[in-house]
């Protein structure tokens, strides 16, 4: 990782999601349709429609990116340049953020016979638009830890 990489992760503080929020990296070939008034159940074959290339629950988020947990897959990261962020209880959908992969790593089942091999992946956000950074912005207040001001990794804002 570049020491620039490591500067930009150590700016923002990261928060722990107090509600259950997906992460998905999608081929740009394969958008998400709007959400807005869905079921749940329409927003799941929506989803699944869309062909993530990863797909997984939010663990931490920051103004300069997040880490989620997904199921692993042989699909090249690298390849992918956007990810979407959804959260079907309040109709919330972020899309198509820039970011660029961290790390990914292995993620230690507590279950004995778990027959899935998680990953946890780290991405860091490029440049967002306004409205992205604003959509970002609300989704800190209301969906973290923030408001409590419990840091959960990382330094100084």
């Amino acid at each position: 990782m570049k020491t620039t990489q490591k500067a930009e992760r150590r700016r923002h503080k990261r928060y722990s999601m107090t509600n259950r929020m997906i992460a998905m990296v999608r081929s740009d070939s394969h958008q998400l349709e709007k959400i807005h008034r869905m079921s749940k159940g329409e927003i799941a074959m929506a989803v699944i429609k869309s062909k993530p290339q990863r797909m997984g629950e939010i663990l931490e988020i920051s103004r300069g990116g997040l880490s989620f947990r997904h199921i692993e897959n042989d699909a090249d990261i690298s390849q992918f340049q956007e990810l979407d962020i959804l959260f079907t209880d309040d109709d919330f959908h972020l899309t198509r953020l820039p970011f660029y992969a961290v790390v990914e790593r292995d993620v230690k089942s507590d279950a004995p016979f778990d027959v899935l091999t998680m990953k946890q992946l780290a991405v860091q956000f490029k440049p967002l638009s306004d409205r992205q950074q604003r959509q970002l912005d609300q989704l800190l207040e209301r969906y973290t830890s923030q408001k409590k001001g419990k840091q959960v990794w990382g330094s100084s804002s």
